[in-house]
């Protein structure tokens, strides 16, 4: 598990300029490595400027069959990302600017599967995104978890996959169960059971869960992606609401387009339908949600 700003001091290292990566940006990263390395310089001495280190394989991405199964196509879509592996570097390796038209993101997610790099969270659902944008059939939605360990406050985010009556989910974690799911829960419920209980086993408690609106399979639009369509703060509601929220954002995922559900929630906003975050644990609100008191909770910055 990690917390959301795994940059040390100064704040997250993230990579905004580019390949090849800038020597200044390269050191800060190296140096930071040899702070909380047990060996410290000379770790890094026997990996910097050293030839005869054994030559690592770069990871293919999988050719997908129409005549595969849409379950085998997705796991070997999660197959190829764990090869690309989690990035523990402390440097992220590619920006993820989430209000980006999704053209641009999948330019991103280009630029990953030719750098071959180690990815985290988001930069996996990005990928995702990209890999399955020709499986038509596949509904795709963001799922964003925000867990609590020790006063600390924590955020992962995975790529819901619906098809065929059944959820999964892609993704990328330190922790294998935090992040791919086969395509066999019957409901969404079933599958953020799943997520809840995986946490727990991790001594982590879930304290919100974000659902985002389908995207769309067209790699050249311009539209971006809505990432936090519905809010369920599983702590908050009983069961019965739980249920009856999961069933909600199920029918509507079953039922309606994108656009369709979009619309519905401009709708909703415009109505002054919605009910305070501070009164209900279930909300639609694109706003930064805050606790019962008011005050934002404390979030870090980067992602798992």
């Amino acid at each position: 598990m990690t917390t959301e700003d795994q940059g040390g001091v100064g704040g997250p290292l993230i990579n905004k300029d580019g390949f090849p990566v800038h020597p200044e940006l390269w050191n800060t990263m190296w140096a930071r490595a040899e702070a909380v390395h047990p060996d410290r310089r000379s770790m890094s001495k026997g990996i910097r400027g050293n030839a005869d280190l054994p030559q690592v394989p770069i990871p293919v991405p999988p050719t997908l069959r129409s005549a595969q199964p849409v379950p085998e196509k997705l796991w070997l879509i999660q197959k190829y990302m764990s090869e690309l592996q989690y990035d523990y570097t402390g440097l992220q390796f590619f920006e993820i600017r989430k209000n980006r038209p999704l053209c641009r993101l999948m330019d991103v997610a280009k630029t990953i599967i030719k750098e071959s790099l180690p990815i985290k969270c988001l930069e996996a659902v990005i990928l995702s995104i990209y890999l399955t944008s020709d499986l038509s059939g596949v509904n795709r939605f963001p799922i964003a978890f925000r867990s609590k360990f020790e006063g600390e406050t924590y955020k992962h985010i995975v790529l819901g996959v619906y098809y065929n009556g059944r959820f999964g989910a892609l993704g990328l974690s330190r922790r294998n169960t935090l992040m791919y799911k086969e395509m066999r829960f019957k409901t969404l419920l079933d599958l953020l059971n799943h997520y809840i209980s995986s946490y727990r086993d991790c001594c982590h408690t879930v304290d919100r869960i974000k659902l985002g609106l389908p995207v769309s399979h067209d790699k050249q639009s311009m539209e971006s992606i809505l990432w936090k369509y519905m809010v369920i703060r599983p702590g908050r509601v009983s069961n019965k609401e739980f249920t009856q929220q999961c069933d909600t954002f199920s029918r509507q995922l079953r039922g309606q387009t994108a656009h369709q559900m979009k619309y519905a929630k401009q709708c909703r906003d415009a109505a002054g339908e919605q009910k305070p975050a501070g009164n209900s644990g279930t909300t639609s609100d694109s706003s930064d949600v805050t606790n019962g008191s008011g005050t934002k909770t404390k979030t870090l910055k980067n992602s798992r």
